[in-house]
Formats: C-alpha cells, sequence, structure tokens
C-alpha cells in the first residue's frame, strides 16, 4: 500500500527532481488503502479488477448526488496506480470544483463513442464526478486542490485524494456541445468521424470506399446525428449528395471479405457445422458479381460464410451471403443475399 504526496517529488533543488505533477505522476502518488467504515456505506472483501486490487460496494451507496451503484466505483486497496494511468490514460487530468454547488460547471468528458450503445457514449459528467467525490469524501467538506480526477480512455477512471482511491467506471453520457472526433481512413482520403466502436469504424471506411468507386462520390465530411439512441446514424457528404446510414449497418460491413477465393478455400478444405458430426466438403463457384459491383442501384459490399437454420428446421444449412448496400428511401441500409451451398441434419 501507499500514502504518498506530491512532496514525494521532493523540494525542487535537486537535479533529479524535475517531475512535473501531471497524471501519470499524480497516479504514482495515489494513496491506496482498505474503504473505510462509514454510516450508509459498507464494502466486499478485496478483488482484482484491471490489475488493482479494490473493494467494490456491498450495495448502492446513496449521495447527496444521488445514488452511487455497486459497479460505478471501486475502492483501489492496493496496486500500481501509475502504471494503470501509464497504460491507459492519455496525460488528461480533470479539475475538481471549488465546492459542490459548482459541479453544474463541469463539461462532459467523453471518452468513448459507440454509434450501437443505447446512449451517445461513455464518458464522465458533472454528477458521474460529483457522485464519486461524495462517495471518497464521506459527503464532507474538501479542498479541491488536494483531489485528481483522471480519464483513461474506455477503461476506468481514477478520482485520488487523501482518503484513498477510487476506480470509478465511464458511464453513459450524452452528446457535448464540442463532441470529439478522430481521424478515419480510407484508400481515398482522411475523414472526421464521431466514432470509437471498431466494428462501426471499420463499416464506416468500407461505406465511403464503396461509394467513391461505385458511385465515383468523392466523401468530404461525415456527421453524426441521432433522434434516439437505437437510431444513431452517420451522414457521408459529397460535393452535392448525402448517404445517411445506421451506425448498426455500418457494423454490418465489419469482417467481411473482399476475395471469394477465401471462402472457396474455406469450405473445400471443410467446415463443420454447428452441432458438431463430421467434417463437410462444399465447393462454392463465387459470386456473378465482384465487390463494388453497381446492380440496380445496390452496390456489392462483400462476402461471409455462415451456418443458418431455417424455422421449424432441425438442418442446419451452409451459405455464402452476399452483403450489399442499398437506398431506402432517404437512408442507406445493408442487407444480404444468401447462396445456399449444402445442408446438414443432426
Amino acid at each position: 500500500m501507499t500514502d504518498l504526496t506530491l512532496g514525494t517529488f521532493g523540494d525542487g533543488d535537486s537535479a533529479d527532481n524535475d517531475l512535473t505533477p501531471d497524471a501519470v505522476n499524480i497516479a504514482r502518488c495515489a494513496t491506496t488503502c482498505r474503504a473505510p467504515d462509514r454510516d450508509g456505506a459498507s464494502w466486499a472483501s478485496p478483488d482484482k479488477d484491471w490489475g488493482l486490487t479494490t473493494q467494490r460496494p456491498a450495495s448502492t451507496i446513496n449521495t447527496s448526488a444521488g445514488r452511487t451503484h455497486k459497479q460505478q466505483t471501486r475502492w483501489v486497496v492496493d496496486g500500481d496506480v501509475g502504471k494503470y494511468v501509464a497504460e491507459c490514460g492519455n496525460g488528461d487530468l480533470l479539475q475538481i470544483p471549488a465546492t459542490y454547488g459548482d459541479f453544474d460547471s463541469i463539461d462532459t468528458r467523453v471518452t468513448f463513442i459507440d454509434g450501437l450503445a443505447d446512449s451517445y457514449g461513455y464518458g464522465i459528467d458533472a454528477q458521474a464526478l460529483e457522485k464519486a467525490l461524495r462517495v471518497l469524501t464521506g459527503g464532507g467538506r474538501y479542498t479541491a486542490s488536494k483531489y485528481s480526477a483522471i480519464p483513461c480512455g474506455k477503461q476506468p477512471w481514477i478520482l485520488t485524494g487523501p482518503e484513498g482511491t477510487l476506480l470509478c467506471s465511464c458511464m453513459p453520457v450524452e452528446r457535448p456541445a464540442s463532441p470529439p472526433t478522430q481521424k478515419l481512413r480510407t484508400p481515398e482520403t482522411t475523414l472526421q468521424i464521431e466514432e470509437q466502436n471498431q466494428a462501426v469504424l471499420t463499416g464506416a471506411a468500407e461505406f465511403a470506399h464503396l461509394l467513391s468507386g461505385a458511385l465515383g462520390v468523392s466523401i468530404e465530411t461525415i456527421d453524426y446525428h441521432s433522434t434516439t439512441r437505437e437510431e444513431a446514424r452517420h451522414s457521408f457528404l459529397g460535393e452535392e449528395d448525402k448517404f445517411t446510414i445506421r451506425a448498426s449497418d455500418l457494423a454490418q460491413l465489419h469482417g467481411l471479405t473482399a476475395d471469394p477465393s477465401v471462402i472457396q478455400g474455406t469450405v473445400s478444405r471443410g467446415v463443420q457445422s454447428p452441432n458438431g458430426g463430421d467434417i463437410v466438403s462444399v465447393e462454392w463457384d463465387g459470386p456473378e458479381h465482384p465487390v463494388g459491383y453497381l446492380e440496380g442501384g445496390d452496390v456489392v459490399a462483400g462476402y461471409e460464410f455462415a451456418w443458418e437454420q431455417p424455422d421449424e428446421s432441425l438442418e442446419n444449412v451452409a451459405v455464402v451471403r452476399e452483403y450489399r448496400i442499398t437506398q431506402n428511401y432517404s437512408r442507406w441500409t445493408v442487407d444480404y443475399r444468401t447462396h445456399r451451398l449444402a445442408s446438414v441434419v443432426p
């Protein structure tokens, strides 16, 4: 266990004391200890989380900022907090307001954007930060300069102060006024997109590439918008055209192969049905059209081998799915056609 302060860095006179109190250095000084005995909060036995020894609340903790559920905060008993922040953090620190009444001024920090999530993304908002601080302090007065909140990307963030250190889960957050973006590289260009789900990102790059190759459209920007989270969409904007598609459709483009010979080689060597049994060797002559082919407004997007089980049937059917992007009114969707290869009855 550690109980260090910023004074650990020295008095500034030594040539070796050139460290600044950045996120990693603060984390190295984080206090680790058993969770305190307080009214209204009980803690489970220590366990391992993300390489740290932690205690989870035995039940929901009620604070003046709202209830904190068991999975939201874990008290760090032991472990190398500095190493955890060095591996998961990006060097950022969140400023703690001077009083509880000032938490409304905190801007939402989005640490991970997921087009398939039930809300805009995951991160730290004012309520999550205040609730965590109240758990750490017990709800009493505090000196803001003695506390630090350290975002750690997709992983749980750190809140540390004199009482100890908390490992706090990122919670669903709404879209902030200035949303973060990241680079999306396609064979044709580099774009900025509000998304971090890898399946959606891969699909977005492929979608932009298909639009360029099949329709001759040069995508200039990508907009994010949503009315409900289940309808999260990305709009790909060209000079005159707009192509809107759901994040869930983009995710379907992830993992497809553009090379039919990959599937042909796999199925000819033999595949096993989901129920086990003998290896089945089948042949596929290949598709009628290559990826990028434009047919009746549809664009061939890729291929995938799969097993399907028709309703009310015992047989398992080996198929190749030929995925296409198609325009459905003002929105583009992803669908597939099925090529039946063989059937197996258990």
